[in-house]
């Protein structure tokens, strides 16, 4: 029996009140006792980096539901591949037919091309530099825009992503060409409690979409309750839930149903706010188009991969996450699901990994928590971990962790969280009170919704790990 984690699973016992829990006490790393529970399933793994020795563990040899602790595998995995300065480039070409000029774009499968992510990368930075390139050739209209087609396909849904998350911000599409992460805004007005509320705008528009909706006025305000339903290419929406009452407007936030002619759209409007006349054709390149090594091209390239994986890290980005795996896979996200899989394969193999989506939206995902703190600890030793870990946030300091608020965790984790429906994990590295670096997991699944939040018990978990070693 491991006394530590002994000491851990009382403080769970007691806390949490499991009135059904086995009383049994934490494990030893071989044993693979269950633990069912109406406040849910439980895995603690705890591992020195150092030797890579698991101290000590709690239903660690079972898989988990990661949530989004998966993209901790998916930035290590595009550092391994693709290197810390790597960047998607989108290409722009100018095409003549006759006397009429067409602007021709290759996606990059750029998850921030047109977005207010990145200092230098905003909207407004790549309006100039086009222009830019358009007078240097001098070219002041343009007959239309196209976008070179994508072979096999120009968007992608996970097969595992649930079909109520793929209509939201957070379920957008993989895209060749993407465009302010294929998000939109629903500006909705509301009235009294129980009335139906007002769609109001649409940005940026969406021609080709109908929308409807079933939103009304809570009568409690609880904030933004909407979903959002429709995948790629379908033009008819609905949203449905609820929003807080007397609000002029209140904005929530969704995915585009046609990423590739929405972000043509949007470059069209930004060329007209620079003064480039014309632009009434838009669409699909005609195989009959003359793109020959003497087009004029300019190419815009996307912040360095070191940033990208810290700002997924820190903010945990769903679409940025899956664009690495287009990344990996040379333009094609099986391709580079596959690479993945049979990378942390050849680091571990092991039955519990069930890697299914580079964000870990889909719930097919599964990883023990054993085998998550193995990983873990051979990334520490890859000679790109420095800059790996340097986006991971730090407790209390960055990220989804900058509320840690407990002194004795506030700098000492180092990691990612994870939360679904009935899932919340953490996941990282810990400086132990001993001064030893300990790669660790604290899985929760199965947690009913009638249950309390199980953050307060998962935080005193990892304060109590980090004091006992």
């Amino acid at each position: 029996m491991n006394g530590h984690l002994k000491r851990i699973y009382l403080f769970l016992f007691f806390s949490v009140c499991l009135g059904s829990l086995l009383a049994q006490p934490l494990s030893d790393s071989t044993s693979r006792l269950p633990l069912p529970s109406e406040h849910g399933f439980w895995g603690i793994s705890v591992r020195d980096v150092s030797t890579g020795v698991e101290l000590g563990s709690l239903n660690s040899a079972l898989s988990f539901t990661p949530a989004s602790v998966q993209k901790l595998l998916t930035t290590a995995a595009a550092f391994s591949f693709l290197g810390p300065d790597f960047c998607f480039k989108t290409r722009f070409f100018l095409s003549k037919s006759g006397n009429d000029t067409y602007l021709v774009v290759d996606g990059g499968w750029d998850p921030t091309l047109g977005s207010t992510l990145f200092k230098g990368h905003f909207p407004s930075d790549l309006m100039k530099a086009l222009s830019s390139f358009l007078a240097v050739h001098r070219v002041d209209s343009l007959a239309g825009m196209y976008v070179l087609p994508h072979p096999t396909s120009t968007d992608i849904i996970p097969d595992g992503w649930p079909w109520v998350d793929l209509g939201n911000y957070y379920g957008a599409p993989i895209s060749k060409l993407s465009y302010n992460q294929n998000k939109i805004d629903l500006t909705f007005c509301s009235e009294a409690p129980g009335s139906s509320v007002t769609l109001i705008s649409v940005n940026p528009p969406q021609s080709d979409v109908e929308w409807k909706h079933e939103v009304t006025a809570d009568s409690k305000n609880l904030g933004d309750r909407v979903f959002i339903y429709g995948g790629p290419q379908q033009l008819l929406r609905e949203a449905k839930g609820g929003l807080p009452p007397f609000r002029k407007e209140f904005t929530v936030k969704g995915s585009v149903a046609q990423p590739q002619n929405s972000a043509l759209e949007q470059l069209r409007l930004g060329l007209w706010a620079k003064g480039i006349k014309g632009l009434y054709e838009l669409g699909v390149a005609p195989q009959e188009m003359d793109l020959d090594s003497n087009s004029a091209a300019f190419i815009w390239k996307s912040p360095p991969l070191s940033a990208l994986c810290s700002y997924i890290n820190h903010y945990s980005h769903n679409i940025m996450a899956e664009h690495m795996l287009v990344a990996i896979g040379q333009g094609n996200y099986a391709s580079g699901l596959e690479a993945v899989r049979t990378w942390l394969a050849q680091l571990q193999n092991n039955p519990s990994l069930f890697y299914d989506d580079g964000s870990g939206l889909s719930r097919s995902n599964g990883i023990s928590p054993a085998l998550l703190t193995l990983y873990l600890s051979r990334f520490s030793q890859e000679p790109w971990a420095k800059d790996w870990m340097a986006g991971i946030p730090v407790s209390g300091e960055s990220g989804t962790l900058i509320n840690f608020s407990s002194p004795g965790l506030k700098s000492k984790f180092q990691g990612k969280s994870g939360t679904l429906s009935q899932v919340k994990a953490y996941a990282g590295f810990l400086k132990a009170k001993s001064g030893r670096t300990l790669s660790v997991a604290v899985f929760v699944n199965r947690l009913p919704t009638s249950a309390p939040s199980p953050k307060p018990i998962l935080l005193k978990t990892l304060e109590e790990i980090q004091r006992q070693y």
